[in-house]
């Protein structure tokens, strides 16, 4: 049994695990000089020109089917202005997804294209509802692509410690989080998150997500959380999309049918993502 440790040794723990995948504050960064209104163009340009991984997988995205462009693309200028300065976000967070969540989460039982389908399909989920509710769309789009990356954190200690007792699902995630290494996964991805910069309000949403909190962003993470854990499972999908099936549900302004679409149509997003991605 893995030893509990105390919250500063806990940080230094995440730290080293944070180091791996240095190249996520990229995303963090470009958050920001996205938001910042007096950001020369070519700033974003320039980010992601400093990290030869995410802006080779880029350009490989700009000319995949997923866009269907005719010329090719030889750099991030030429990627970028096809695709637009407004896909930015998206496109990094897209690369960078292919780098931290294509991989097994052995610890957890959960297979690299299982965790990535599930973390992709909420962020576009929550990126969705949020751009028809006229809120904030990169910040949902953030909290659905980033609330579970505590559990690459959890599974990266426990292979490092070479810890050989799996999740068996017969107790709560979470007890066997506190069991194992003394923090949840929520605590650890917030750390994380806070170690690359990311905003204030993301890394509090992520560290509350199971607080039972009232803020809009957390309560249309659990419905869209939901509603990934069970697109393999048609029936209870189906009852998830139905008016009343959350309490967030019926602010989303959606007949059953038309949430029932919508999930369908980002399933099929999703795939279509997926299949380019793995291609770069």
């Amino acid at each position: 049994m893995a030893t509990t440790p105390d919250e500063a040794s806990f940080e230094e723990t995440i730290k080293s695990v944070g180091d791996l995948h240095g190249n996520m504050a990229v995303l963090s960064k470009l958050d920001a000089i996205l938001k910042d209104l007096n950001t020369d163009i070519s700033e974003p340009e320039k980010l992601i020109q400093s990290d030869g991984a995410i802006s080779g997988t880029i350009v490989q995205l700009a000319n995949s089917p997923l866009y269907g462009f005719n010329d090719k693309s030889e750099n991030i200028a030429t990627a970028l202005q096809k695709v637009g300065y407004n896909q930015a976000l998206k496109l990094v967070g897209l690369a960078l997804s292919k780098q931290v969540f294509m991989k097994d989460l052995e610890s957890y039982g959960i297979s690299a294209d299982a965790y990535w389908r599930y973390s992709y399909f909420t962020a576009i989920f929550m990126e969705r509802q949020a751009k028809n509710l006229g809120m904030d769309s990169d910040a949902a789009y953030l909290l659905g692509l980033l609330h579970s990356i505590g559990r690459v954190v959890v599974d990266q200690i426990l292979h490092t410690r070479q810890v050989e007792v799996f999740w068996d699902r017969f107790i709560p995630e979470v007890e066997w989080e506190l069991m194992m290494i003394g923090f949840t996964n929520q605590k650890a991805g917030a750390i994380l998150l806070k170690l690359w910069d990311f905003p204030p309000e993301l890394v509090d949403r992520v560290e509350k997500q199971d607080s039972g909190s009232k803020d809009f962003q957390i309560m249309l993470l659990d419905y869209g959380r939901k509603l990934a854990v069970h697109l393999v499972d048609p029936p209870r999908l189906r009852a998830l999309c139905r008016d009343g099936a959350h309490s967030v549900r019926d602010k989303l302004r959606m007949s059953t049918t038309e949430m029932i679409k919508e999930v369908s149509e980002i399933e099929a997003y999703v795939e279509e993502v997926y299949s380019s991605l793995k291609d770069c």
